[in-house]
């Protein structure tokens, strides 16, 4: 009768484990879910943002003015246009470093 009972409560003791490690592996599942659900969720909250913004920027007449005139290059009565030209780079001449003294002396004599 003992061992019956022991062996009872063995397979019932593996049974509660073996339920336990399944439920613990689906929580890690169902979070690592949930967290990268929620990370492009906050991509895409951050990504409307910007829309909205752009869509203000894009709607207000005074920047839709600013961007005609500037690619037209149109100007208001009054304002006056500067053009700079773009300055043109400059070559760097590399100049090698010179080698020590005691070097140049032992080239010249060997």
């Amino acid at each position: 009768m003992k061992l019956v009972r022991r062996i009872v409560l063995l397979l019932l003791t593996l049974f509660f484990f073996s339920a336990l490690t399944k439920s613990l592996f689906d929580y890690r599942k169902n979070l690592s879910f949930y967290q990268q659900y929620f990370e492009e969720y906050e991509r895409e909250k951050k990504k409307n943002i910007e829309l909205k913004t752009q869509l203000l920027k894009k709607s207000d007449p005074n920047e839709l003015e600013k961007t005609i005139r500037n690619k037209l290059n149109l100007l208001k009565p009054g304002e006056v246009a500067i053009i700079l030209k773009q300055p043109t780079p400059t070559p760097v001449i590399i100049t090698p470093t010179p080698l020590p003294n005691y070097l140049q002396w032992w080239q010249v004599f060997f």
